[in-house]
């Protein structure tokens, strides 16, 4: 007579030793992409910028300029705009950093606005070229 004797079987079904690895690598991930734009705008005055209107020179013609800013970006008659010129730095190539540096080349003055977007402006220091940087700072 064939008896069949119970066998008590404790192994626990087998998991992937690797699994609570991914679990926590997954969970770091997710921490480092909510605190890192916080660390980038540390650097930048927090999350709060201090211009307060950004355009462009678009045309220049002897002491006046047309710039890309205008009555809906809450430009007056009579701001006075620092005018910024981008220039690329030299670096070798191994060097690390940013590629661009910001220079103050001078202020214009608005004049008068024109369709809402632009606006007239004349030199009053430096010496602003066509696609220039125009901006309002906040005091």
């Amino acid at each position: 007579m064939n008896t069949v004797t119970p066998v008590a079987c404790s192994a626990a079904p087998r998991t992937n030793p690797y699994r609570w690895f991914a679990a926590l690598a997954m969970a770091g991930a997710l921490a480092f992409s909510f605190a890192a734009p916080g660390v980038a705008f540390a650097n930048e005055g927090g999350f709060r910028h201090n211009v307060l209107m950004r355009g462009q020179v678009l045309e220049k013609e002897d002491q006046t300029l047309v710039v890309c800013v205008g009555q809906a970006d809450g430009a007056q008659v009579g701001q006075v705009l620092e005018v910024i010129r981008h220039k690329r730095r030299n670096r070798g190539p191994r060097d690390v950093g940013p590629r661009y540096r910001r220079e103050s080349v001078g202020q214009v003055r608005i004049t008068g606005l024109f369709d809402g977007h632009y606006a007239e402006a004349e030199v009053i220091a430096g010496s602003p070229k066509v696609n220039d940087t125009v901006e309002l700072v906040r005091p």
